[in-house]
């Protein structure tokens, strides 16, 4: 199975593959224990995603998605949706309800996989109970 890591575990994996030889057959370890190491020394939260401390170092770049057009080019399925759905804060590029509901919805329709659309029910219980629906 391919986990997929947050960026910063990845180029930290990528460093030292090229610094030292590696098994390639134990790279989900390596990850992993690159993972809890970064979320232990405060460079991750425990979602996985850089903390300030993080940028502070310049571990990461500050500048990233800058402009919608970048945050929709990460995030192929956002494109359909207009400018007025999103809205940059701190923390980054968000999106509104509109684009929650309908993300939850198109999965609704497409997927079989059981667990994706409880995923997408449980989505839309939430917006329903943000906007005060439930």
């Amino acid at each position: 199975m391919k986990i997929k890591y947050p960026q910063l575990v990845e180029q930290a994996f990528e460093i030292m593959k090229n610094k030292a030889p590696l098994n390639m057959v134990n790279a989900n370890e390596i990850k992993s224990a690159i993972y809890r190491e970064l979320v232990d020394e405060g460079a991750l939260d425990e979602n996985g995603q850089p903390t300030q401390l993080a940028f502070s170092k310049g571990l990461v770049d500050g500048g990233r998605h800058q402009t919608l057009a970048e945050y929709k080019q990460e995030f192929p399925q956002l494109k359909g949706f207009s400018a007025n759905h999103f809205k940059y804060t701190s923390d980054g590029w968000g999106f509104d309800n509109y684009v929650m509901r309908s993300l939850a919805n198109k999965v609704l329709k497409k997927s079989r996989n059981e667990f994706e659309r409880q995923q997408a029910l449980d989505i839309l219980r939430q917006v329903d109970e943000v906007e005060g629906k439930l």
